[in-house]
């Protein structure tokens, strides 16, 4: 009769409680669950190292059901694990047979693993735990009804304990594509929800893994003590907001910040900083943890990102190596802001109203203190600051100011005043870069801002710097979205003169453009460039080619060599199929 009883109730064991509860109880199942990357493996595995290293009297063995195709294989590998290599095996369960049993060649036993896991005793399994992760990444092919049973058999007929780790949710979804959910066949869910009655005694669901992933962030810095409690306390934060419990990722990203701790952040760190280092610290890594999922999860575009963003991005995706010139802008801005009282001033400022309690008052005298500075102190600290968050704090910052009474409308007007100016150098600052979404929202709706907008766009077209020079080590990122407007401080003729006479920025225009963009299938590699355009920027490009001065440059320069664009097209493959942004220069129409 089966003794064991499924307990409604969740448990919630420290790793203690939970070695206590294997070793002294018998014929017990215990599943962990909890979704992909929240640390089921990584748990066990800390409670299997304190089993191996303090209990000699227990054994563990580990089953990964990763790609499993068969009940058999997991059968072998329970077999081999307890007694070595088959030859072994056969021996010591056969011994006293082996006259009755015909060996193979060289003294093998040729026996069937099930045929010799059916031979083995409880008294083989006496100190035996038995793991089996990875449940629902088994193949179609072995169903859940056949490792149930397993457990069932090793539970009853072998009384050891087991452990099965398993995400629920995936389990259920894995079956829902599977060809075993025919006509006749119950699901995957059902079946675990029919059999747990019979088979499983506790279940533990790894929900807050905030301990686990603290533990991790103290193991990957290897900074000063006098600033590491900080920077662990900045991760987790990030970690508990934006990674959703998946500590996979959190081990990427802790790569990518050891990385740039090494080659930017910490070389400006020393004892008397440490309170505006943590502060700049704080924005930085926000900018990885978020570069870092998007690259391995997301996938998606983002509208408002700011440098830093953009350099770990393009960092990801060049093989986890920082170019010289992202290098050198990425310690120049953190320098800069590091040393700027005024830009440490906002972000205290923003971080304390947006995320701790600071009032409305408090917040409407910070930010009055921060405009009394001269309109020089706060044009300097424009290039520096996140125009988003910047406007954002302006926004709310008006809010209130409009709502208090008491205060003078002359002092209003005096604030405001600092603000539009504040505004505009925002938009002038970033004029040739892609605008935030609150600088678009602004020009597009403020009729005075669009025309100052579109005031600085005329000023520069008369002014343009006459003469365009390419360096490729220089530039290296100049052909991306974000940058492409940079191309229209310059005159027409200049750049299409570098196209006639630099052979360089000719063939790194061909090559980056001919790509296909990055979400589509790649046809065409190029070795000169590791990085490649997206869907919505090959759309932003297009948008723009009859008033982006690069690319109104490069169509004079190929309809004044009409024989060399036919060459072109043939040699390079160019195909009338819009699949690239060299396909559409090439075959646009008037």
């Amino acid at each position: 009769m089966i003794q064991s009883v499924y307990k409604k109730e969740l448990y919630f064991f420290t790793n203690n409680k939970i070695i206590n509860y294997l070793i002294s109880k018998e014929k017990q199942c215990l599943v962990i669950l909890g979704s992909w990357g929240c640390g089921k493996t990584y748990f066990w595995k800390q409670i299997e190292k304190e089993i191996t290293l303090n209990l000699n009297s227990k054994k563990v063995i580990y089953i990964d059901l990763f790609g499993k195709e068969s009940y058999k294989q997991v059968i072998e590998e329970i077999v081999v694990s307890l007694h070595g290599n088959y030859n072994n095996i056969t021996k010591k369960t056969f011994k006293g047979l082996e006259g009755l049993i015909k060996g193979a060649s060289g003294g093998l036993i040729n026996i069937d693993s099930d045929v010799i896991f059916s031979f083995l005793k409880k008294e083989d399994f006496e100190k035996i735990i038995v793991c089996l992760d990875n449940i629902e990444r088994k193949s179609d092919n072995l169903p859940l009804k056949e490792i149930l049973g397993l457990v069932n058999l090793l539970k009853e007929e072998k009384e050891c304990n087991v452990v099965m780790i398993l995400n629920k949710d995936k389990l259920k979804k894995q079956n829902d594509n599977s060809d075993n959910n025919k006509e006749g066949k119950q699901d995957t869910k059902d079946w675990y929800q029919e059999y747990k009655e019979k088979v499983v005694d506790c279940e533990y669901i790894i929900k807050d893994n905030n301990e686990i992933a603290k533990g991790l962030i103290e193991k990957a810095f290897t900074q000063n003590k006098e600033i590491k409690g900080s920077l662990v306390n900045i991760s987790l934060k990030h970690y508990t907001d934006t990674c959703n419990n998946n500590l996979r990722l959190l081990l990427k990203i802790l790569e990518h910040i050891k990385y740039f701790n090494k080659e930017c952040f910490m070389l400006y760190y020393d004892k008397t900083n440490k309170k505006e280092f943590e502060i700049i610290a704080n924005e930085y890594y926000l900018a990885i943890f978020h570069a870092v999922k998007d690259f391995y999860i997301q996938k998606n575009k983002k509208e408002n990102v700011d440098d830093i963003y953009r350099i770990v991005t393009r960092y990801l995706n060049n093989f986890f190596i920082i170019d010289d010139n992202d290098k050198k802008t990425l310690n120049n801005i953190f320098s800069q802001q590091l040393s700027s009282e005024l830009f440490l001033k906002f972000e205290k400022t923003y971080t304390a109203y947006f995320y701790k309690n600071s009032s409305d008052a408090n917040f409407k005298i910070e930010l009055e203190e921060i405009l009394q500075n001269s309109n020089d102190k706060l044009e300097k600290i424009t290039k520096y600051l996140s125009s988003e968050k910047f406007l954002e704090a302006l926004y709310w910052f008006k809010k209130i100011t409009k709502s208090n009474q008491k205060a003078s409308e002359e002092s209003n007007r005096e604030y405001f005043k600092k603000i539009d100016e504040i505004i505009k150098n925002l938009i002038k600052e970033n004029q040739y870069s892609v605008y935030d979404k609150r600088i678009r929202l602004l020009i597009a709706f403020s009729k005075r801002y669009k025309n100052y907008s579109k005031n600085i766009k005329e000023y520069n077209s008369k002014n343009k710097l006459e003469i365009f020079k390419y360096n490729a080590k220089e530039y290296p990122h100049i052909f991306h979205f974000e940058n492409i407007n940079k191309f229209n401080q310059y005159e027409i003729n200049s750049i299409k003169n570098v196209f006639y006479n630099d052979q360089f920025f000719f063939n790194n225009f061909i090559d980056f453009f001919r790509l296909e963009p990055k979400n589509n299938h790649i046809k065409i590699y190029s070795n000169n460039s590791s990085y490649r355009y997206t869907d919505a920027d090959c759309k932003g490009y297009e948008k723009i080619f009859k008033e982006n001065n690069l690319f109104l440059a490069f169509i004079d320069y190929i309809n004044e060599n009409k024989i060399k664009k036919q060459m072109l097209i043939k040699k390079r493959f160019i195909i009338n199929d819009n699949s690239n942004i060299l396909s559409k220069l090439f075959y646009l129409q008037n």
